[in-house]
C-alpha cells in the first residue's frame, strides 16, 4: 500500500519515523509490534523544526527508516512533560528500558544527537494503539 492509498484510507494523517537511524527505527517498529512499546515522546524543540504535533483521534502513519509505510498508530493519550519530570509508568510504557533511569540516559544520548538535550526540556508524551500493520521492515546491516 503506498502513502497515497493510506492518506486517503486515513484523511489528516501525518507520517513519522522512529528514531534516528535505521537500526533504531528497525528496534521501535518491532517493539510497536510485539506489543511492548505502546508509548512515544517527542520534544517541543522537535516541533519547533517542523515535526507534527500529536492529535488525540488521529491516525498516522509510521514508515521505515527509508520511508516505507509500516503502520498506522492512533494517538489515545498526550501529557506535556519536563524531561527531568519524566515518570516511571510512561517511560516504562515506551517499552525500550527497563527502569526511568535507562529512559533517561538513552533518551539524553537521543536527544543529544538531535542538539536539543536540556534537562528541562518539554516532551509531549504519547500513548497510541496499532490500528493497522502495514508489514514493511528495516533492512539493517
Amino acid at each position: 500500500m503506498t502513502l497515497d492509498d493510506l492518506r486517503a484510507r486515513y484523511p489528516g494523517a501525518e507520517t513519522y519515523v522512529f528514531g534516528d537511524s535505521a537500526h533504531l527505527s528497525a528496534l521501535l517498529l518491532g517493539l510497536v509490534r510485539t506489543g511492548v512499546k505502546r508509548a512515544t515522546c517527542l520534544s517541543m524543540a522537535e516541533v519547533a523544526r517542523g515535526e507534527a504535533l500529536p492529535q488525540i483521534g488521529r491516525c498516522d502513519i509510521a514508515t521505515t527508516f527509508d520511508g516505507r509505510p509500516a503502520l498506522v498508530n492512533r494517538t489515545v493519550e498526550l501529557r506535556l512533560v519536563r524531561f527531568c519530570d519524566m515518570a516511571e509508568e510512561m517511560a516504562l510504557a515506551e517499552g525500550e528500558d527497563e527502569t526511568l533511569e535507562g529512559w533517561r540516559a538513552g533518551h539524553e544520548r537521543y536527544y543529544r544527537r538531535l542538539g536539543v538535550f536540556a534537562p528541562e526540556m518539554e516532551l509531549i508524551w504519547e500513548r497510541f494503539e496499532v490500528v493497522e500493520d502495514l508489514g514493511a521492515v528495516d533492512v539493517v546491516d
